[in-house]
């Protein structure tokens, strides 16, 4: 109880939206930082494992001519510092100093003492060292056998470092292990290289998620206001408006299904991208933010036409001379008309008739009928409008020569959202029918026996004018 009255409050209904707003974008915040986290794992692991296996090859060369020696007859002890074989140098003066990444080269014996470093070369001569307990700090998981951190010490003089290593089997002995190193820190150089790319990437893909849910949550917000505003507006209404305005507002509810349901897939396949359990490029990830862009804007379009069309009926007042209007609009729209092969034949009975309605609504009228006319048609075809007076009504009739619709469709047309066209919204006939009714008129529709196509008929109350017509031809 507490809570409904919380939000039926004025204050309430700014936080709370506020508050989905924030919970929103953290959300996509923490979906997108957790699958820049699992891209940059990747990317270390990836180089790790190139830069390691590179190494492991190395060894087990080395191993392998090691190997060799004893089966030539020469020992284990030969490769202490002062008997190590002269191509055990040169190896190691060509292969260690000229690459940055590598800090060491050993071999060690079975029982842990190093025999040979590539520190220490030609007249060097130190102390043997032996491999303490617990010189490894850790092995690497994932990177298979033989493949340790260490820190300084007996093999590495010089920093930490991975250290990857071999047996050296001899008639099925362990005779002892070749060990090199890999400086940690050029490596974790190398890891930030490969990964800073990806977190400019990521950054952009953060920022674009968070501005589609922050535009998306602020437009949902603006609907929610303004649907508010229009149920107490609805409260106030006639039955038989507030049963029209409660099919409008369905219609609204499915119209926005189909670009909200879009811009949700959208952001359902960027979760998969950021899990891990999905992949797309740099063109497809741009391809889904713009196609999210444009059914927000698709949706920001529609709440434009409902505005529009909740608000003719309380605007429809004055009057307009009906043949100057026409001729105007005709006019207007003559190159389009020409350009796309349309003949417009306009047959005026009634030239000093006046109307009571709004000149820029009469306007509006005739404009939607004409573009529904001309958008049947396609290419090549031909519209008529004729102008008759009857029964005090100015009779208005534009036909087609399109395709026409099936009759049981004649009534549902005029509802909002309704439309036979894949592209159309189904607000232009809903519009043009709110204007006729708000200016005590109506409009009816048939299949037109001359054209073939559409024939709509709108019927509006005549004020008598006593002027001559204006010469427009």
């Amino acid at each position: 109880m507490v809570f409904t009255r919380m939000m039926q409050s004025p204050r309430a209904f700014t936080w709370v939206p506020a508050l989905s707003i924030f919970v929103a974008i953290m959300l996509a915040a923490a979906v997108g930082l957790l699958g820049l986290a699992r891209d940059l794992q990747s990317i270390r692991h990836s180089i790790f494992d190139a830069e390691i296996n590179q190494a492991r090859s190395h060894v087990e060369r080395t191993v392998g001519r090691i190997e060799s020696d004893l089966l030539e007859g020469l020992s284990m002890a030969a490769y202490q510092l002062e008997k190590k074989p002269r191509w055990l140098v040169d190896h190691w003066r060509r292969t260690i100093p000229g690459k940055p990444d590598r800090l060491y080269a050993a071999i060690v014996d079975a029982e842990g003492l190093i025999l040979a470093h590539s520190d220490f070369l030609d007249d060097e001569k130190p102390e043997h060292e032996r491999l303490p307990e617990g010189w490894e700090v850790g092995r690497l998981e994932g990177f298979g056998p033989g493949v340790t951190q260490i820190s300084n010490g007996p093999l590495s003089h010089r920093g930490d470092a991975i250290d990857i290593s071999a047996q050296v089997i001899y008639q099925n002995q362990n005779m002892g292990s070749y060990h090199t190193g890999l400086d940690l820190a050029w490596l974790n150089r190398r890891v930030w290289e490969g990964q800073r790319e990806a977190v400019r990437v990521w950054a952009i893909v953060i920022t674009a998620i968070g501005t589609i849910v922050l535009g998306s949550s602020i437009l949902l917000y603006r609907l929610g206001v303004r649907a508010k505003r229009m149920e107490q507006a609805l409260d106030q209404a006639e039955t038989r408006r507030l049963a029209g305005l409660s099919r409008l507002i369905v219609g609204m509810a499915h119209e926005l299904r189909n670009p909200l349901n879009a811009v949700r897939l959208n952001l359902f396949t960027s979760q998969k991208v950021f899990a891990g359990t999905a992949q797309i490029s740099s063109e497809e990830a741009a391809a889904m933010i713009e196609e999210s862009v444009r059914e927000v804007e698709r949706v920001d379009d529609l709440i434009g036409q409902l505005l529009g069309y909740a608000r003719v009926n309380t605007q429809a007042k004055g009057e307009c001379k009906v043949h100057e209007e026409i001729y105007s609009i005709l006019q207007f729209l003559k190159q389009l008309h020409e350009k796309e092969g349309i003949q417009i034949l306009y047959n005026n009975e009634a030239p000093t008739a006046c109307i009571g309605l709004d000149a820029r609504l009469f306007r509006q009228v005739l404009l939607n009928l004409l573009n529904n006319a001309r958008e049947a048609i396609g290419k090549s075809g031909r519209i008529e409008i004729v102008v008759a007076v009857a029964n005090s009504q100015v009779m208005i009739q534009v036909q087609d020569s399109g395709p026409g619709i099936a009759a049981d469709q004649f009534e549902q047309i005029f509802e909002p959202f309704y439309t036979t066209r894949d592209d159309g919204v189904g607000m232009g006939l809903a519009v043009v029918n709110s204007i006729v009714e708000g200016a005590n008129g109506r409009i009816e529709c048939r299949r037109s026996t001359a054209l073939g196509g559409m024939d709509f008929v709108v019927s509006l109350p005549i004020l008598r004018c006593n002027e001559e017509p204006i010469d427009v031809q």
